[in-house]
């Protein structure tokens, strides 16, 4: 028994045949706009649930199963080329287009017999569906990325490489057709398609080059930002003339009058306000009653789905493409938490780990080798070729003319010039309108892979963001610091909690008007929900900044304010709030503290002690930490807070607050000295120096000077003589006697200041490194802060900045990354902290 269902290319532009073998239809070969086929097949084939194995049920007989296979092979193939090709600088983009053809009709289609089992017309085409509803899903999201606000923001240095990327290569392209059109014979498919494989291989798109960045880690760059920006302008106007090339080009080949055009044009007017008027208010007012720090309801959430679907049906049924109202719906969504953040954080690891190795592994249908030629090839890829050179010279000439370095320009017209889905997307939509053929299709696609192929490794190679705040030839230290002078130190925050304790350690820094301190405090925010890194300026907030993204730090920025009032004139406070990915957060924080000539540079650490219990922080503060161990530009100071930083205390008693600093040897100790120096000069503060020696080294350091020695002279002639401070000298033998040492300082000081690296030669730290808890934290302070330690004090562990120290000097684990004025350690009551 059978039955007989119609295939027709109108209403299905995947569907694809032999005309001669009926019974054998794949999809190979597309076939033209009205062409119907009838495809007869049995009523008991590919239904939808298989009975098993031992029903003798044969699985590959039902769609279901089917499918289930299709989406494992894809996903499996497609995980094993990213794990092969990423290392060498490929991007996501590559490994999917590469995995979908391995397991698609193309290649293991052609094994005989398998193509009747997997690639039947009926499973095929469900397993595309799904994949056409996860392209939706994906375009969606990158307009929830994508904040359009920034066009009005630009400046003459992105509109000018923007242009120029679009104009440029669209000029020299559409010239090469004219050449080339001199030699091909006007009656060929390929003299009629060639104008149009010329305009479209000079087409940008912000997707593409934001999944780039994403991919290569790099939206924190100077070159990544600039990128982002400029391929809006270029993606914009790109966007706009294909519309119009398209919407002709229908009109053309359905023949439809004038009127039917400008219906068209008025449906999506008409969708364009209804989003605007209509559904963006909703979503406003669906974030307005969402509590702060709270998630959206799950209510909301569905809502949001069915506009998006509601957004596709019109576009299908006014007849634009079914991504259009999707993607104009994403770009209105609020960016940022709770509504952008949310959608993405829901949709973005099925978007990209399933659906997306689905459509390519559909879109591989599309695609048949067998008619790429050696004469096509011959007229297409030099087309494609100066098509790509085009966007790189568009690229790098008016980044050259505003003075970028070579190098920084090559880089940006590379990732600029970059290919990939939005690409893969325009040349289906040309070859489902009949506009290029299947040969000039295969062609395009071809180029496609292997242009972006070839490019992307020369950026991941090329490109270091970490050269602009690495160049640096001046040593940034507190040691180096030049006295009556501004200091200026930078403090990362990740929570309200660590306010207090960066405010306290300011204040314990003592900022005169004689010896005054620039205090930046730089609020670390995930960036979620948007492509796009945020900086934002609290000493210059306007409107712009005056938005959802500024409230994160609205708290924190509160409580410095009013500290600075406070000490008006003694201390000067810059805010900022950073809000960026994780993993490139790092690169923010060292472009930002090179740009302010930063000294040293405090975290908190990823532990803190709260009322006798410890409190983790996220596995990325810790990452963040070791990160910026590497590769800052300045001094780095890691605050490990138990309380003693946080409590009203010491310095507003008759007490002292209690300082020690463990000086064994090198630039790192010598650095937290000097630190502790300035805190000496403080009138409530008593400071205690302890060197530990071992028995040659003393009598070394009695016949010979050196910087250590120097210092701790100066640290003798201008504080010992003031009566609460001290100096003592310990004599170690071995590692035993360290660590008792250690142990006898529980109690003892209410914050301990030590180096982090010392020589690892040395007997005292004999053993060390195959006990250390936290590597980041050194031998010393890891001792004063590992689980089986009973110190209560706080501690800063300091690294002193080395001039071309790149990250492959610092050996860390990875297994996971006025002078009597009274001070007062300061206790902020709650009510200040939601001052505004």
């Amino acid at each position: 028994m059978v039955y007989v269902f119609q295939i027709n290319q109108h209403n299905s532009p995947t569907i694809q045949g032999d005309k001669m073998a009926l019974a054998d239809i794949i999809p190979n070969s597309t076939l033209a706009l009205n062409t119907t086929l009838w495809v007869c097949e049995h009523t008991t084939k590919f239904q939808r649930n298989s009975k098993g194995i031992f029903y003798n049920g044969n699985p590959l007989n039902y769609t279901l199963s089917v499918v289930s296979l299709q989406a494992s092979l894809v996903c499996l193939s497609t995980t094993w080329l990213q794990s092969f090709l990423i290392p060498f600088g490929e991007t996501t983009f590559i490994p999917q287009v590469l995995g979908g053809l391995l397991t698609g009709p193309s290649i293991l289609g052609q094994i005989k017999n398998l193509d009747k089992l997997l690639f039947a017309p009926k499973p095929f085409y469900v397993c595309e569906a799904i994949s056409l509803y996860g392209t939706l899903l994906f375009l969606f999201l990158m307009g929830v990325k994508i904040d359009i606000s920034v066009l009005m923001r630009l400046g003459k240095k992105n509109w000018a490489i923007g242009l120029c990327s679009c104009v440029l290569p669209l000029i020299l392209t559409i010239s090469s057709a004219l050449v080339l059109r001199q030699i091909l014979t006007p009656e060929t498919d390929l003299y009629k398609n060639l104008f149009y494989i010329a305009a479209f291989s000079s087409t940008g798109s912000f997707q593409v080059t934001a999944s780039v960045l994403e991919d290569f880690k790099l939206l924190n760059s100077e070159v990544g930002r600039l990128a982002i920006s400029s391929c809006m302008i270029n993606g914009f106007i790109s966007a706009v003339w294909q519309g119009v090339v398209v919407a002709h080009q229908q009109r053309v080949i359905w023949k439809v009058d004038i009127i039917a055009s400008k219906m068209m044009a008025i449906s999506l007017l008409a969708m364009v306000l209804i989003i605007i008027c209509v559904l963006r208010p909703i979503m406003s007012w669906m974030i307005r009653n969402t509590p702060e720090g709270k998630p959206l309801k799950e209510s909301y959430i569905v809502a949001i789905y069915l506009m998006l679907l509601t957004c596709s049906l019109y576009s299908e049924v006014s007849g634009e493409h079914y991504i259009v109202g999707p993607v104009l719906l994403g770009l209105t969504v609020p960016d940022g938490p709770p509504l952008g953040s949310g959608l993405v954080e829901r949709l973005q690891t099925l978007t990209s780990a399933l659906f997306m190795p689905l459509f390519f592994f559909s879109s591989s249908a599309k695609f048949k080798l067998s008619l790429v030629d050696a004469y096509g090839f011959a007229i297409v890829q030099p087309v494609a070729i100066i098509g790509f050179f085009g966007k790189l010279l568009g690229t790098m000439l008016p980044s050259l003319y505003c003075k970028m370095s070579l190098t920084d320009s090559l880089s940006l017209g590379l990732i600029m010039s970059s290919q990939g889905i939005t690409h893969l997307l325009h040349l289906q939509s040309l070859q489902y309108l009949r506009i290029i053929d299947d040969r000039s299709y295969a062609q395009m696609f071809i180029a496609l892979i292997w242009l972006t192929a070839a490019s992307n490794p020369i950026v991941k190679f090329l490109y270091d963001p970490s050269k602009s705040y690495l160049s640096f030839t001046k040593r940034r230290t507190i040691e180096h610091a030049l006295s009556n002078a501004v200091l200026p130190l930078m403090a990362c925050i990740h929570y309200e909690e660590d306010t207090l304790p960066m405010i306290n350690c300011l204040e314990m820094s003592h900022s005169t008007i004689e010896n005054p301190i620039c205090f930046h405090v730089l609020h670390l925010v995930e960036l979620t929900g948007r492509t796009i890194p945020v900086l934002i300026d609290h000493q210059h907030e306007n409107k712009a900044n005056n938005t959802l993204h500024s409230k994160h730090s609205q708290s924190i920025t509160n409580v410095f304010k009013s500290y600075e009032q406070h000490n008006m004139g003694n201390v000067m406070v810059k805010l900022y709030t950073s809000i960026s990915p994780f993993e490139t957060m790092h690169d923010e924080i060292c472009l930002q503290a090179a740009q302010k000539r930063v000294c040293m540079l405090i975290v908190p650490f990823h532990k803190q002690w709260r009322d006798g219990q410890v409190m983790e922080s996220a596995h990325h503060v810790r990452t963040l930490n070791l990160h910026l161990l590497r590769t800052a530009p300045c001094s780095v100071g890691i605050l490990v807070e138990r309380g003693k930083l946080t409590r009203n205390n010491p310095l507003n008693s008759v007490s002292f607050y209690s300082v020690g600093i463990v000086f064994i040897e090198g630039p790192d100790d010598r650095e937290a000295l000097a630190y502790a120096m300035r805190m000496a000069d403080h009138s409530n503060i008593k400071v205690t120096l302890i060197r530990l020696m071992e028995p040659c080294m003393k009598s070394r350091q009695l016949m010979n000077r050196d910087p250590d020695g120097d210092l701790i002279h100066k640290f003798k002639v201008d504080y010992i003589q003031i009566k609460r401070h001290d100096y003592r000298e310990e004599v170690l033998r071995d590692s035993v006697e360290m660590v008792s040492f250690i142990k006898s300082l529980e109690g003892c000081f209410d914050l301990i200041l030590a180096g982090r690296c010392h020589e690892n030669d040395s007997s005292l730290f004999s053993g060390f490194n195959e006990w250390n808890e936290y590597p980041e934290l050194g031998s010393v302070s890891d001792m004063l802060v590992s689980s089986d330690s009973t110190f209560d004090g706080s501690v800063l562990v300091v690294q002193q900045n080395r001039v071309g120290v790149g990250h492959h000097d610092l050996h860390l684990d990875n297994s996971f990354a006025a002078k009597h004025e009274p001070a007062t350690i300061v206790d902020v009551h709650p009510k200040v902290m939601a001052f505004v």
